[in-house]
């Protein structure tokens, strides 16, 4: 005699009221002989089922009955089916079927009034299998490996212990041990690319600290004062706190926000086009006006893009040594390797320049005025962020060493 079939069978009797022995007998898959063994077996086990012969007849529960009402109180079996009908837009999680057994089951039929449905707008059947593999893979304890996209723009292959999954903001993240790094990591769902569930269980206890841990947060972060236009407001109100806004007199908006100091702040600064200015602090305020100059410069003639502050220089020599080294030519403003002649910038007379990048140097002048400790403010944070080993002051260090014997700053000293 099956258990779950004798489970199943009140829970299927609590949801219809009545069910004929044949109904029952097809359902289960056994003989009516077997079905009213059953019944016969939940009637000695204290259960008040009951059958009754003739056409109108079948098997049923006495009215009072519901199963394991004691267990929850009123309030607890309301949370409990809220709770449910929360994650009902999501059929990955089998949640629907759930709801329909425990409704059954404490006999409440409650109205449909909530759902969350946490996809993005648009997405596709992947991103519903990559959460419906995490999900397995939190429960078994099993081993992730993964191909991850970091917002520093570095590409890397990681194997990871995963611990839970945590919808934040916008989005969805997996916390987890990172076995490459050994230490907890949160990973952006979306940016996991290539996810593979391995065969490798573990068995550690996994306690990830919370999302919100201090500790747990970016090393480099920025305390940002911000001004957006009137026409912003849908994306303020959308994107940020209601107590870190301010409405102003004029109908601007102005913004109190921390942010992780990384290349991502600024692409989503520039999102705002004209509708966002930076009041504080001034080094952000700087370095978004040079990075539109270098995006106008850029559109106006279009080819292979800046390559980065970070290739400039690595953690194992000094810019110096690379400066002294006659077979690679830099930018005299940056410090940008000139390997291309697409990235020199112009004179006047449209020649190429023999000193300056495009982004620097346009028609026989500079694109943007700055002091030589400006621009050092400006690259020092891309810089470290594309060198995870080295720290912002560690960049501003070095680049204060090399940047003295570049063209620009050598002219601007004298």
């Amino acid at each position: 005699m099956s258990q779950g079939r004798l489970f199943e069978l009140v829970y299927l009797l609590l949801e219809r009221g009545q069910m004929t022995a044949k109904e029952l007998s097809e359902r289960f898959e056994v003989s009516i002989r077997t079905i009213y063994r059953d019944v016969d077996a939940l009637s000695a086990a204290g259960v008040p089922v009951y059958a009754t012969p003739g056409r109108n007849g079948g098997v049923a529960l006495m009215d009072h009955y519901v199963l394991s009402k004691a267990a929850l109180t009123d309030d607890e079996q309301s949370q409990l089916l809220t709770a449910l009908r929360s994650l009902a837009g999501d059929d990955a999680l089998g949640s629907s079927e759930t709801l329909s057994k425990l409704s059954a089951l404490f006999r409440r039929d409650q109205p449909d009034w909530l759902q969350v449905d946490m996809s993005r707008w648009g997405n596709s059947p992947d991103g519903k299998a990559k959460f419906a593999a995490l999900k397995d893979a939190i429960l078994t304890r099993k081993v992730i490996s993964f191909t991850y996209v970091s917002s520093y723009g570095q590409t890397t292959t990681r194997q990871a212990l995963p611990a839970r999954l945590v919808f934040k903001g916008q989005a969805w993240y997996l916390q987890g041990f990172c076995l490459d790094k050994q230490a907890y990591r949160t990973f952006k769902v979306s940016r996991m690319l290539e996810l593979s569930v391995t065969g490798q269980t573990f068995s550690t206890p996994l306690s990830p600290p919370p999302i919100d841990d201090p500790e747990a947060a970016a090393p480099c972060s920025v305390d940002l004062r911000l001004r957006f236009s009137p026409t912003q407001a849908f994306r303020v109100y959308d994107e940020f706190g209601e107590s870190s806004v301010k409405a102003l007199p004029d109908g601007s908006l102005e913004v109190y926000v921390s942010f992780p100091e990384d290349n991502w702040v600024y692409g989503y600064l520039l999102s705002f086009g004209l509708g966002v200015e930076v009041l504080e602090p001034e080094r952000v305020r700087l370095g978004l006006g040079v990075l539109a100059h270098k995006i106008s410069a850029h559109c106006k003639n279009p080819d292979t893009g800046c390559q980065g502050f970070g290739a400039t220089m690595g953690t194992s020599q000094t810019k110096e040594d690379v400066f002294m080294n006659a077979d690679q030519t830099f930018c005299q403003s940056c410090g940008m390797p000139l390997t291309d002649p697409t990235q020199r910038g112009a004179e006047k007379d449209g020649t190429p320049s023999p000193h300056y990048c495009k982004y620097c140097y346009q028609d026989g002048a500079f694109t943007g005025e700055m002091t030589m400790e400006e621009m050092i403010a400006f690259c020092a944070p891309m810089m470290a962020q594309s060198n995870p080993d080295m720290t912002e002051e560690q960049a501003k260090e070095q680049m204060r060493k090399f940047f003295p014997l570049l063209l620009r700053w050598k002219e601007a000293d004298k």
